[in-house]
C-alpha cells in the first residue's frame, strides 16, 4: 500500500490534513501470497481482468479508498480485491452489478455504524448473543465478515453449539433506503461438516423445540431485513450459485430451491427466488393439533429470543454515527452512475 493524505470527504475522527491513509491498489490483493511463479501468475490474471473491466476497476478501487474501514478489511482479507472479477452471490450478476451491490452494501453498513464491527468480524468471529435450548445447552450467534464465504455474501451469521458451527448463512444488503429499494441477497445457507453432521442437526432440531437450524437462520436474516427497512430478500437458486463449479463436481448437496419454496418464496425468471421481508407472524395455533401447540408456542418463543439476541448484539456493536458519510455516499453514487462514465484516463495509476 502507498500512503496518501486522507480523502477530503472521509468521515474521520481527526482532521484530514493530520491523517495519512494507505492507497489500496490491485497489488494489495496478493499481499498474503508468497513471492514466486504462482504469485506472478495470479498477478497477471488479476491485471488482465482489471484491464477488461477498466471502468468497474476504477470504481471498485475508488470505493475501497473511500473510507478507512476498507483498509482494515483488505488487511484482514486481501482477496477481497478480487471479489468483483469473480462470480459473487448469484451468477445473474455481472461485474458492474457486483460493484454497485458492494457499494450499496457498505454504504448501508456505514450508515448503521457497523463499520468497526465488520473489521472485527473480518479478523475473527464476533459473538452477538446466546440463547438456551430446551436442554439448557447454549446456542450462540456469531458474525463473520468476508470469509469463510467470501463469494456468497459480505456477512456470515453462524449458529454455534459446543464450539462447533451448526449452520451458516451468507448475505449482503443492496439498494437504498432513500429510494425505497433496500433489500437483502442470500448467497449461501450451509450446514455442519463431518460424518456426524446429520446427527448433530437432528439433535439441535430436537433441542430447539422442533425448529430446524436452517429455517431458523433464514428467519433471523429475514427479520433483520424487516427491522432495517428491507422490502425483499433475493435468494440464490440452485443453478445460480456462485460456487456452481463445486456443484458440478458433486460437492454441494443442499437443495436451495426446495427450501426457498418451503419458506414461501417465488421463483424469478432468472432462476433466483424472491421473498418479502416480513415481521415474524404469530403461530396459527388453531391450525395445530392441541397436543402439539405447546411445542409450537415454545418454538415461537425461542425464535423471538434469538431475534432479540441478534438485535441486541448488533446494537451493542454500533459505532456512533459519523458526522458525515459523504465519502462512502459519494463513492456509492458514482458507482450507480457508472453506465454514464467514459473510460478513465487515470486507469494505469489507479491499478498500480
Amino acid at each position: 500500500m502507498v500512503f496518501r493524505p486522507c480523502h477530503p470527504f472521509h468521515a474521520c475522527s481527526t482532521p484530514c490534513h493530520a491523517t495519512m491513509m494507505p492507497t489500496i491498489t490491485l497489488s494489495d490483493g496478493l499481499m498474503a501470497m508468497p513471492s514466486g511463479m504462482r504469485r506472478w501468475r495470479e498477478m497477471l490474471k488479476l491485471h488482465l481482468r482489471a484491464r477488461v473491466q477498466q471502468r468497474q476497476t476504477r470504481l471498485w478501487l475508488q470505493l475501497l479508498n473511500s473510507h478507512p474501514v476498507f483498509h482494515d478489511l483488505v488487511q484482514a482479507y486481501p482477496h477481497m480485491i478480487h471479489k468483483v472479477y469473480r462470480p459473487y452471490l448469484s451468477l445473474t450478476l455481472n461485474c458492474q452489478q457486483r460493484v454497485e451491490l458492494l457499494a450499496e452494501h457498505y454504504h448501508f453498513i456505514l450508515q448503521q455504524g457497523w463499520g468497526k464491527l465488520m473489521g472485527q468480524a473480518a479478523h475473527g468471529p464476533v459473538r452477538l448473543g446466546t440463547v438456551a435450548g430446551k436442554s439448557g445447552a447454549p446456542y450462540h450467534l456469531q458474525l463473520c465478515s468476508l470469509h469463510p464465504m467470501d463469494r456468497e455474501g459480505e456477512m456470515v451469521l453462524q449458529l454455534m453449539h459446543d464450539d462447533d458451527v451448526l449452520y451458516s448463512i451468507a448475505f449482503s444488503f443492496f439498494g437504498s433506503q432513500l429510494r425505497a429499494t433496500l433489500g437483502m441477497r442470500i448467497g449461501c445457507l450451509q450446514g455442519p461438516k463431518g460424518e456426524d453432521s446429520a446427527h448433530r442437526v437432528r439433535e439441535a432440531t430436537r433441542d430447539l423445540h422442533g425448529m430446524r437450524p436452517k429455517t431458523l437462520m433464514a428467519r433471523l436474516v429475514r427479520q433483520l431485513g424487516y427491522e432495517h427497512g428491507c422490502r425483499k430478500m433475493l435468494l440464490v437458486g440452485n443453478i445460480n450459485r456462485a460456487v456452481h463449479h463445486s456443484a458440478k463436481k458433486g460437492r454441494l448437496f443442499a437443495d436451495y430451491n426446495a427450501l426457498w419454496q418451503e419458506l414461501g418464496a417465488q421463483v424469478r425468471q432468472d432462476g433466483d427466488f424472491e421473498l418479502a421481508c416480513e415481521n415474524l407472524p404469530l403461530p396459527a395455533l388453531q391450525e395445530i393439533p392441541s397436543k402439539k401447540r405447546s411445542e409450537a408456542r415454545k418454538r415461537h418463543e425461542l425464535t423471538l429470543a434469538m431475534i432479540a439476541s441478534l438485535r441486541s448484539g448488533l446494537d451493542a456493536h454500533r459505532s456512533p454515527l459519523q458526522a458525515t458519510m459523504a465519502g462512502a455516499a459519494a463513492a456509492a453514487g458514482e458507482v450507480r452512475q457508472s453506465a454514464m462514465l467514459g473510460e478513465d484516463d487515470d486507469y494505469a495509476s489507479v491499478i498500480a
